[in-house]
């Protein structure tokens, strides 16, 4: 049994190994710049923000009551949609809210979303 367990772990450590030397090459031939959304909660509650992908949401993070946070935006929504839409869901409370139109986003865009 020891064997199997020190097996999978050399396994584990030669695939981790492969997989950093691929990411590093696919970067720096394949770099993307990041769309950015900066969220400024001016309400003494807290929010969890997400970014929606048709019937999903997508978790960016949780910003505190009377804070920013900036949030990168995954890749593949800005690529495959074009125009997002966010939902803002306060902790602790049972009413949320979604911007009520699309916002038309580009690859490395940096914009921001004040909550009120």
């Amino acid at each position: 049994m020891r064997a199997v367990q020190t097996l999978s772990l050399v396994l584990w450590l030669v695939g981790a190994g492969c997989s950093g030397a691929r990411d590093s090459r696919s970067l720096s031939t394949d770099e993307r710049p990041q769309t950015r959304v900066e969220v400024r909660n001016q309400r003494p509650i807290d929010f969890t923000v997400y970014v929606l992908d048709g019937t999903r949401r997508i978790r960016l993070g949780t910003v505190p009551g009377m804070t920013q946070r900036t949030f990168v935006i995954p890749p593949h929504m800005v690529i495959d949609q074009g125009s997002l839409n966010f939902w803002i869901d306060p902790i602790g409370s049972d009413q949320a809210a979604s911007t009520n139109e699309a916002l038309t986003v580009r690859e490395g865009d940096e914009f921001s979303l004040t909550i009120r």
